[in-house]
């Protein structure tokens, strides 16, 4: 199924077509995604982290080269799917790879009370994403209140409101 997004265009606006710049995704690499990076100027990792790749020295799919920072991080609502302790590591892990203008975007549950479905995204075009459900997908579901308490290093700039017990989160770095 397709979704527009208001927010995604937002997390990208400070990057372009002219501008080299770096993203990091944490869902999987899918077809729609590489053939909408591959209209820009850009490199990007994708960290899986809802998949074991049975790498144990570098945990979660977040080994990357020294040098490398962030403008964008598309954290999808993975990070609905990390228990506290996990979500603190990545958040550790993330933080010090953030270039200070690097904006972040993410779906969060609204509410713990409310059942919350798995889903995979994919970038068709910036205002548009391809949702799939994914049944194995296991929710430790966090609200923006429940990632504000951990070190995550982004404050909320802009929300909408979804169907589905769905917010979606424009981030921006406020760790710099």
């Amino acid at each position: 199924m397709r979704m527009s997004s208001a927010l995604l265009p937002r997390a990208f606006e400070r990057v372009g077509r002219g501008r080299k710049f770096t993203v990091l995704d944490l869902g999987s690499p899918t077809p729609a995604s590489v053939r909408f990076f591959n209209q820009f100027s850009c490199r990007v990792y994708y960290a899986s982290l809802l998949e074991d790749d049975g790498e144990e020295d570098h945990p979660f799919g977040l080994d990357f080269p020294g040098d490398v920072r962030f403008d964008v991080c598309l954290f999808w609502d993975v990070l609905n799917y990390l228990n506290g302790d996990t979500l603190e590591t990545v958040s550790e892990m993330v933080t010090d790879r953030l270039n200070a203008d690097c904006r972040g975007h993410a779906f969060v549950a609204f509410s713990q009370a409310v059942p919350y479905s798995g889903m995979r995204f994919s970038i068709e075009d910036l205002d548009k994403l391809v949702v799939e459900p994914d049944p194995k997908a296991v929710p430790h579901v966090h609200t923006w209140k429940d990632l504000e308490a951990t070190l995550w290093p982004f404050t909320n700039a802009a929300a909408t409101l979804l169907q589905g017990n769905r917010q979606e989160l424009l981030l921006v770095n406020h760790s710099h």
